[in-house]
């Protein structure tokens, strides 16, 4: 229980790499933005695709139920974004209106974070060895992609400062998820639903969001940055996966 907790609070500091967004001049953040959000796409569609829907897969299920659960991971986002949409626009006197891709973000961002603690916890069954071994690959892939979190809260309206304290609290979503799979284990069959339903959000988080996002942002010379920064998120993910796997 001891080693798990020190591993769910180990993965949780990889937030505090959100900090550079703070320190970053705001021309030069504001120029960054399209690249990080681009960067945060092909991350998340990674993570999604590579990471959290293989080990969906290993535990089990018929494909199809995956597939099915998957789906519904997209869809239970779809109710989400209605109700956000219909929430009023948080302003102040400082801080800028935020958009709905960016509260979207925060609420993938925790969910993602709940997903990470859950699959530290699974692992460390198997051994202390095998929990090691997860919470590094994890965390390798969870420094950039902090990063590009923090990033889209800016993009969508949030002060840097905000945006580093929000991404700290989202992952206490990673304790969160270790004890209650501690605590309350689920069986093989429901891991694997759950683990294929957070996939599924986290894509619709990504596709449906962020890049939407990005176009928006987007001026007529980064036109190929959206196809670069998501291509670059992608590879990082895909060699995440193979050092896990490794």
């Amino acid at each position: 229980m001891y080693d798990l907790l020190m591993a769910a609070c180990f993965l949780s500091a990889t937030s505090l790499v959100s900090r550079l967004v703070v320190w970053l001049p705001g021309a030069v953040l504001s120029s960054w933005l399209v690249w990080f959000q681009s960067l945060a796409v092909g991350l998340l569609v990674g993570d999604a695709l590579l990471h959290v829907l293989p080990q969906a897969v290993e535990t089990g299920q018929p494909f199809d139920r995956v597939m099915l659960a998957l789906a519904a991971g997209a869809l239970a986002l779809v109710g989400v974004e209605c109700w956000v949409r219909r929430a009023p626009a948080v302003t102040s006197l400082t801080e800028p209106q935020h958009t709905p891709f960016a509260r979207m973000n925060l609420a993938g961002d925790f969910l993602h974070h709940i997903v990470d603690g859950i699959i530290v916890a699974a692992a460390f069954v198997g051994g202390e060895t095998a929990g090691v071994a997860v919470m590094l690959a994890i965390a390798l892939h969870e420094i950039p992609r902090e990063l590009s979190s923090a990033s889209v809260l800016v993009a969508g309206g949030y002060l840097p400062q905000r945006a580093f304290v929000l991404s700290v609290l989202m992952a206490l979503g990673v304790p969160a998820g270790a004890l209650a799979m501690h605590l309350v284990p689920l069986s093989a069959n429901g891991l694997g639903l759950a683990l294929a339903a957070a996939s599924g959000a986290v894509l619709y988080i990504a596709l449906a969001d962020i890049l939407p996002g990005v176009w928006a942002r987007l001026a007529s010379h980064q036109r190929a940055v959206p196809a670069v920064g998501v291509c670059v998120g992608l590879l990082l993910m895909w060699l995440a996966a193979q050092m896990e796997h490794g």
